[in-house]
């Protein structure tokens, strides 16, 4: 290839990954890195954890990159893979997130876990706020208050298919935001 690699946009990387080019992984992961990483600092304050779902993130969307559609920017993509391995990590380690005012409430808590599990949550929540309500509405209900779809669709009296719609809708706004963010 007398083009260097460097100087090719991601679709034309991701078409070279496809081809089993190891070095158009490398590249794709070397570009984006650095911004995935920010980004994940920015929400998840204990670096080794940050450090973990940067790994996974990119090793999510490399196992999937067959799943990419060049129709829209590789890096939108990559940022909704990042914030749903986010968003499951919250899930997972929700005694910060989910029953915060309990924490607060408790002699043995470390003040210093209760602030950061309070910043990392207005992050999400600022986040959040700048989607279109009906959006804004959805991801709440589902990330920070964890009901079921179907739960979704009776609070809001719509059918299921429009929760899910919504649904990946706020997601793709929500990448997008969080990459505006991340270059920031």
């Amino acid at each position: 290839m007398s083009e260097s690699l460097d100087q090719l946009d991601d679709r034309a990387l991701v078409e070279l990954a496809l081809q089993n080019r190891q070095e158009a992984y490398t590249r794709l992961l070397v570009r984006h890195k650095d911004r995935v990483q920010a980004f994940i600092n920015k929400l998840i304050i204990n670096s080794s954890e940050s450090e973990d779902l940067v790994l996974m993130s990119f090793d999510k969307a490399f196992r999937n990159l067959k799943n990419y559609n060049p129709k829209y920017a590789f890096s939108t993509w990559l940022y909704s893979i990042v914030q749903n391995l986010c968003i499951d990590h919250y899930r997972k380690n929700k005694q910060f997130f989910v029953s915060l005012e309990e924490a607060q409430e408790t002699e043995d808590v470390n003040p210093e876990d209760v602030l950061i599990a309070q910043q990392q949550k207005q992050i999400m929540e600022n986040m959040i706020a700048r989607l279109k309500p009906e959006y804004a509405e959805v991801i709440s209900l589902r990330y920070m208050q964890h009901y079921a779809y179907e739960e979704i669709a009776n609070e809001l009296n719509i059918p299921l298919g429009t929760v899910k719609t919504r649904l990946h809708r706020a997601k793709v706004n929500l990448a997008q935001i969080i990459e505006q963010e991340s270059k920031k």
